[in-house]
């Protein structure tokens, strides 16, 4: 105690730290007891994704490079050899179709894998070899933004607990524009590709805001998927349900546009604004209505 007495100037400090550490990082929140933390596929405490696309559309093949992938990028390894023969591939053209097919997957399934940003290969005298591209390499980056994301979603759910789906899934399309802006500069950076930059960064691209959305809506019980295809280049985004009917949800839009005065800034929520988007995979996916969400 004489200590702090002798130096206030510290104790203020110290105390400044600890209260923000307390608001970030430490504050209690509710233990999702539904989740399966002995799943050789969990991740983290954020989402506990029911590995639809790996159950119902993969391959036992197709499992097994999912799984190498997987197995991989939560080692932070970045460099993988293929064997095309041993996979059974007739040429590198059929080794890279095959990858990508498992790698969608895993994206999809997989939104609160915060260090992988995606995949480059390369095929070199008769060596097919894939790199595995991550935002970080930092084992305790990751469990820090874990907490770090824990507590924006608990701040979230406190703040839509008595809202209904419609007001929740305005919230969450503002919410997005209010806290982060588009990465125009780095664009294609793996950063920006991982929903830490959007929870804790607050600044990313389609990829990011497309994890990040599904990793919230899933949180407040609202059925929603992430979706990659192409809107006016390579894109990603979302499906969500509401009324028992699906549709899409573009929070990267609002982002991009900020100001809700714009008669551009509600498209994401417009299913009329979206309806030239093309899926990637759409035999993934429930039928899209293509009429509006809200039209009531």
């Amino acid at each position: 105690m004489r200590f702090f007495k002798k130096h206030p100037f510290i104790t203020i400090i110290l105390i400044g730290i600890s209260y923000f550490i307390y608001q970030n990082y430490t504050r209690v929140v509710d233990y999702n007891r539904n989740k399966d933390t002995k799943s050789s596929h969990f991740i983290n405490e954020l989402y506990q994704s029911d590995e639809r696309i790996y159950n119902k559309f993969l391959s036992n093949e197709d499992k097994k490079m999912y799984d190498l992938i997987l197995k991989n990028t939560l080692k932070y390894k970045t460099t993988i050899s293929i064997d095309l023969e041993k996979y059974g591939f007739y040429d590198y053209i059929d080794c890279a179709d095959f990858i990508d097919y498992a790698n969608s997957a895993l994206y999809v399934d997989h939104p609160e894998l915060m260090n992988y940003a995606g995949y480059r290969w390369s095929y070199r005298s008769n060596k097919f070899t894939l790199y595995l591209q991550h935002a970080y390499y930092n084992p305790l980056k990751d469990a820090m933004g874990v907490l770090r994301i824990e507590k924006v979603i608990s701040d979230i759910k406190e703040a839509t607990k008595n809202m209904n789906d419609k007001e929740k899934i305005i919230y969450i399309y503002n919410w997005m524009a209010e806290n982060n802006t588009y990465d125009h500069i780095f664009t294609f950076a793996s950063k920006n590709q991982s929903i830490y930059n959007v929870f804790v960064k607050k600044n990313a691209v389609c990829a990011g805001f497309a994890k990040a959305s599904q990793i919230i809506f899933t949180n407040l019980g609202i059925e929603s998927y992430v979706v990659q295809g192409e809107s006016s280049g390579p894109h990603m985004w979302n499906i969500i349900k509401y009324k028992g009917k699906y549709y899409y949800f573009d929070s990267t839009i609002s982002v991009s546009i900020k100001n809700k005065e714009s008669d551009y800034y509600y498209n994401g929520l417009k299913q009329e604004k979206m309806n030239d988007y093309s899926m990637k995979f759409p035999e993934w996916y429930p039928k899209v209505e293509s009429t509006n969400m809200f039209e009531e």
